[in-house]
């Protein structure tokens, strides 16, 4: 049951992909639409006795709540195809009644409305949808096609790596060939016909790939025989890929890079990436020394294991509907790894924190097990938080990729951020009750504290430094989605917020509705 005050936060922050304001609704074709547009989105609420242009609340009486329902029910079961749930509350807010209507997210998509027309949420508004690409990627999203599965056009067994397709089947049948005496030291040297009989005396190679769908039955690879076996993926799907770039400071928006892996280094399948991506890691990051003696091994800033777990899930999750490539980005402060397509269905970064997995690609997720290094049972990127626990998880419908952050440890455990821009103000204040200016001419006995040196170091909470790591990570992030991130009350949050805009560390830009915050005055 939806209360008072979050209809008030809400109303606050004006309409949204999955908020729509309507006074009163009367035709039942239309209200049809925007419940296609949520269901083939994200889901949503809609609210009814809110003026959608200044955000008022213009309450409804008994009979128009009585009128309304029914009609929400009637657009519901027959305005919308298939037919949709809906759930409907009455909220009293300031002594009025507001209808709030919580539209699901479709689990068989694509929806309709009653005249074909398929539409989608393209902001607060909404669009129809005519392309046939865009149809796929919304039918796999609910595990209604399936790309791997698809044929690739033209290939065929001479397009197979024989020495990985050998690796691949020994992994997958080890008991029948070590009952063969076939053992791993062999198996590179063994006729593939020999391994296939020693499998299934009645198959040939075509046969057995066919029988485990990584070849259709034209005698072409499907998508996951490609990606998994493939001499190179690149001559059919060229942008099936992964970018690896170590940038110089901390934004893609610079011509200047301290390293940038070649194409020809990725040029391959799956494992082939996977190792480049790694070399790239390796040679990119910074080696600890972790034991005291002097010529003992170091190790990583950041565990390796987070980078099998993550760029392994990128490589077998990622959508390959969307002709994008894998990027692995490198910045002073943090490491990215966008993944083309936002989650599947029911999938979010809370259940991928609990390691609930629903894969999108299910065959190429069953076989890459015998290829790539990971378990297949879903628990990677819990074994990477419990590795590493700096890590953000961002769903970005804008873009339509899922990104993986991972801080730095060396900035991400360290509080003290230095002000560059000038303070202004020589009464700024401090807010922070523990503040601690390290200058020797500060004399920080008051929470209201001058801050007299222009490159002061300001101490900050360990809050406001997690705030901080936030704003830089996306600089529309509301307060509402710090305060949940963060598992703070919006007060708190608030409060925090404005701490920092006093100090000159962030600043607010752009519209209410739409606005963000971004770092000022300080080097990121």
């Amino acid at each position: 049951m939806k209360t008072a005050e979050e209809i008030r936060n809400l109303i606050l922050q004006g309409e949204s992909t999955t908020v729509q304001f309507k006074v009163r609704i009367d035709d039942v074709y239309k209200i049809g639409m925007e419940m296609v547009a949520f269901c083939n989105t994200q889901g949503g609420m809609l609210m009814v006795g809110i003026d959608d242009k200044t955000g008022k609340i213009k309450g409804m009486s008994f009979a128009e709540i009585q009128a309304t329902n029914a009609l929400l029910a009637n657009a519901a079961s027959e305005n919308v195809k298939p037919a949709i749930v809906i759930k409907t509350e009455t909220v009293n807010v300031h002594g009025q009644n507001v209808i709030a209507v919580t539209i699901p997210q479709g689990k068989d998509k694509p929806y309709k409305d009653n005249k074909g027309i398929i539409w989608v949420k393209n902001g607060s508004d909404k669009r129809k949808v005519f392309s046939n690409s865009e149809l796929r990627v919304m039918m796999q999203s609910c595990g209604n096609l399936s790309a791997d599965k698809d044929s690739v056009e033209g290939t065929s067994y001479n397009d197979i790596s024989e020495p990985i397709l050998k690796t691949f089947l020994y992994k997958r049948y080890t008991e029948e060939l070590t009952s063969a005496g076939i053992f791993s030291h062999l198996v590179q040297t063994t006729e593939i016909e020999d391994i296939v009989k020693a499998i299934d005396i009645n198959f040939t190679v075509e046969k057995l790939l066919k029988n485990i769908s990584l070849m259709d039955n034209a005698g072409q690879l499907t998508l996951s025989g490609l990606l998994l076996l493939g001499k190179s993926i690149q001559r059919y799907r060229p942008v099936f890929t992964i970018k690896c770039i170590s940038f110089v400071g901390n934004s893609v928006a610079t011509n200047e890079f301290r390293d940038k892996m070649p194409d020809r280094e990725v040029e391959g399948n799956l494992l082939v990436q996977y190792n480049a991506a790694i070399s790239f890691i390796n040679r990119n990051l910074k080696t600890i020394q972790v034991e005291e003696e002097f010529n003992s091994a170091g190790q990583l800033e950041i565990p390796l294991e987070v980078f099998v777990e993550t760029l392994t899930n990128a490589l077998i999750h990622r959508n390959y509907y969307i002709n994008a490539p894998v990027r692995l980005f490198i910045f002073d402060h943090r490491i990215e790894i966008h993944s083309p397509g936002i989650l599947p269905d029911s999938v979010t970064e809370e259940t991928i924190k609990q390691g609930i997995s629903i894969p999108r690609n299910q065959l190429l997720f069953n076989n890459a097990i015998h290829i790539l290094p990971y378990t297949g049972i879903g628990s990677g990127m819990v074994r990477a938080m419990q590795c590493y626990d700096k890590l953000f998880f961002k769903n970005n419908f804008v873009t339509e990729e899922f990104v993986i952050t991972i801080m730095r440890k060396e900035i991400a455990d360290d509080i003290v951020v230095t002000k560059i821009a000038d303070v202004n103000d020589e009464s700024a204040d401090v807010n922070d009750e523990n503040a601690d200016v390290n200058d020797e001419s500060a004399d920080v006995n008051d929470e209201d504290a001058d801050v007299n040196d222009e490159n002061a170091d300001v101490k900050l909470s360990s809050l406001q430094a997690k705030m901080i790591e936030l704003i830089k990570l996306d600089g529309q992030i509301s307060q509402k989605e710090i305060a949940k991130r963060l598992n703070v009350n919006r007060t708190t949050i608030y409060r925090n917020i404005e701490k920092l805009k006093k100090q000159g560390i962030i600043e607010h830009f752009g519209s209410d509705k739409t606005g963000g915050y971004r770092i000022t005055g300080m080097s990121v």
